[in-house]
């Protein structure tokens, strides 16, 4: 259930999440980094189906990790999910599916990274927890 501003109530179905596509490259395997570690972190919402009744969010994460050294890893994932949304208003429908859908399906894939750069070897990826709603467009 997500509360509109009008004080409406909505019912927001997440009908299936899953990763759409998913890539770690670890150049260091063999040897240890102990020395800090940058990290370029970008991650972006693609909605697809919009219009539709089922709509899907994806969310698509890229992770560079490097020292002075050079490259330790890249991470890329795409995971998604599909939400069943009723609200035929547009603006909301958007802000549903750009902001809500995204704060659903963020804590999976963040454990999924932390995860899999774990079992990769190196030091896990630790994204601090987001709220999409302070990317939202004001306009």
């Amino acid at each position: 259930m997500i509360k509109l501003k009008n004080d409406k109530t909505l019912e927001v179905l997440v009908i299936s999440q899953f990763i759409k596509d998913m890539s770690f490259e670890n150049f260091r395997t063999r040897e240890k980094t102990l020395k800090e570690i940058n990290y370029k972190l970008n991650i972006n919402v693609n909605v697809e189906k919009a219009d539709d009744v089922i709509s899907n969010v994806v969310l698509h994460l890229f992770c560079e990790a490097s020292d002075e050294i050079g490259n330790i890893y890249i991470l890329e994932i795409q995971y998604g999910g599909s939400f069943k949304i009723s609200c035929l208003e547009k603006k909301e429908r958007r802000r549903i599916l750009m902001v809500d859908c995204p704060n659903l399906l963020f804590p999976f894939l963040r454990r999924l990274a932390y995860d899999i750069t774990k079992e990769g070897g190196g030091s896990p990826l630790n994204i601090k927890p987001m709220d999409f709603s302070s990317f939202q467009d004001k306009t």
